[in-house]
């Protein structure tokens, strides 16, 4: 502590900018990695609550795509011997038009038949309607939740302007459910319309997204489910609500694989700047180091000190990087949403975004491992400093000839290997490693390239400035 605090943060101090740009590599691996896995647990953990309140006691759904399938359908499911009760269904997500309340899940149901499946949970007195006749006679009839209500300041009787197929329409509120159950869906941003004029409404036509339904007692899930598969035909789906969950859970894992691959990405791009930044400040200050090892301190102290710094550098940007992820994760869950929405028809948002302990401490560890191991190279140059030589201005930065040659034939091996690599491979992964094969040629290139590049420049430097300018070409 004492060497960090006496040697290490001085230079810290003067290099300020360097450091930040230390971290900046820690934090953008680190927040990739907590933003996408937060967001992806987030919006499972909403999307299967989304599906279980509007599911209610629905044991079976009936699907057919995105196109959906014609009314009849219904009669044929209706008539099976083993359906206690089958509804059909229409969801759509359109944009409630106030402000700060976002998207609005309309769901179109059967109100004289629905109640068998979902409870609506109306009350009663004066700031409700109770009687689904009345609902069904006007066709611009609207039930919204008590959230939804309370935060856009609507109450029975209220007119609401909702987008459709046939234009911006006026819808009006008769009716308000209290929260929880189905209410509780999508954050609460719900609201419920007589099918038939969700048909129309929402360009439909004579057709329903699918079916909800119930068996009769004493018939299995499983045995109906084998049944009505056999009477629709292979076009038709018939699952249990929650298959739709596990649809989505599969597709999530693709995108954690995904931003895993980003995550590494970044962390490796951090490391190499980390890798970069410790070997800087390793030649930068070996004539401290030269005399810390002349006063006495050993080699492990010496490294001990350089991988104490990287760990100071890792925890700090670990825990911005997990901050910055969890901010990150709001954004990332609602571009994820749409995608769901999209992919399965079934909306939602997430409501809160918590991240999970054990997450959080996985991206420490990685982002501390991340800017430990980056530094265990300059970390053990740096124990190796001879004293004597360190305080000869210049001796380490001389780099050999024999090495300066050997790495521009492993540069032109590196180079030819990734030409051949990236003109006749007809493979992705060839591709790409005649990609990193090029990097890698450039990286071992670049002492030469230094080398060259001030002797070029030499002449015109010593015309401009002639002591200044020869002596900064010769360093």
């Amino acid at each position: 502590m004492i060497l960090l605090r006496l040697i290490s943060w001085p230079y810290v101090r003067k290099h300020l900018g360097r450091w930040l740009l230390t971290l900046a590599g820690i934090v953008l691996g680190v927040a990739v990695f907590v933003g996408m896995h937060t967001a992806n647990q987030s919006v499972l953990f909403a999307f299967r609550q989304t599906i279980d309140r509007v599911a209610g006691k629905t044991q079976l759904q009936i699907t057919a795509g995105e196109t959906g399938f014609d009314e009849d359908v219904l009669e044929r499911v209706q008539a099976a011997p083993d359906v206690r009760v089958a509804v059909p269904v229409i969801e759509a997500v359109v944009n409630s038009g106030i402000r700060g309340e976002g998207n609005l899940l309309i769901l179109g149901v059967d109100m004289l038949g629905d109640r068998n499946l979902r409870d609506y949970d109306l009350g009663g007195g004066d700031e409700t309607i109770d009687d689904p006749l009345v609902f069904l006679a006007q066709a611009d009839s609207l039930l919204v939740t008590k959230t939804f209500a309370d935060s856009s300041g609507l109450k029975v009787g209220s007119k609401l302007t909702l987008k459709t197929m046939e234009g911006a329409k006026q819808f009006t509120v008769r009716g308000v459910m209290r929260s929880g159950g189905l209410a509780s869906a999508f954050g609460g941003n719900l609201a419920v319309m007589d099918i038939y004029a969700a048909e129309k409404m929402f360009g439909r036509g004579r057709k329903f997204d699918r079916i909800d339904l119930a068996v009769k007692d004493g018939v299995t899930v499983e045995a109906s489910q084998a049944q009505l598969q056999k009477l629709l035909g292979p076009g038709f789906q018939v699952e249990a609500p929650s298959a739709r969950g596990a649809e989505f859970e599969s597709t999530a894992r693709v995108y954690s694989l995904a931003s895993d691959l980003t995550s590494l990405f970044a962390l490796f791009i951090g490391m190499f700047i980390i890798y970069n930044t410790f070997s800087i400040a390793v030649t930068e200050r070996r004539a401290e180091v030269g005399i810390l090892r002349a006063l006495g301190a050993t080699r492990r102290q010496i490294q001990t000190l350089f991988l104490a710094e990287s760990v100071v550098s890792g925890a700090i940007g670990s825990a911005a990087g997990i901050a910055f992820g969890i901010l990150l994760a709001r954004a990332i869950a609602g571009y994820i949403g749409g995608m769901l929405g999209e992919i399965y028809g079934v909306a939602q948002r997430a409501g809160e975004i918590s991240a999970d302990p054990g997450l959080l401490a996985a991206a420490l560890a990685i982002g501390l491992a991340t800017s430990i191991v980056a530094a265990v190279i300059p970390a053990r140059n740096a124990a190796r400093v001879d004293p004597v030589k360190a305080l000869q201005k210049g001796k380490y930065q001389v780099l050999s000839a024999g090495e300066n040659r050997a790495r521009r034939m492993a540069a032109l091996v590196a180079a030819a290997l990734s030409i051949a690599c990236l003109e006749f491979s007809r493979y992705r992964a060839v591709f790409y490693t005649g990609f990193l094969l090029a990097v890698l040629a450039a990286l071992l290139l670049t002492p030469a390239m230094s080398l060259w590049i001030a002797r070029g420049m030499r002449p015109a430097m010593r015309w401009l400035r002639p002591v200044e300018g020869t002596l900064a070409a010769d360093s």
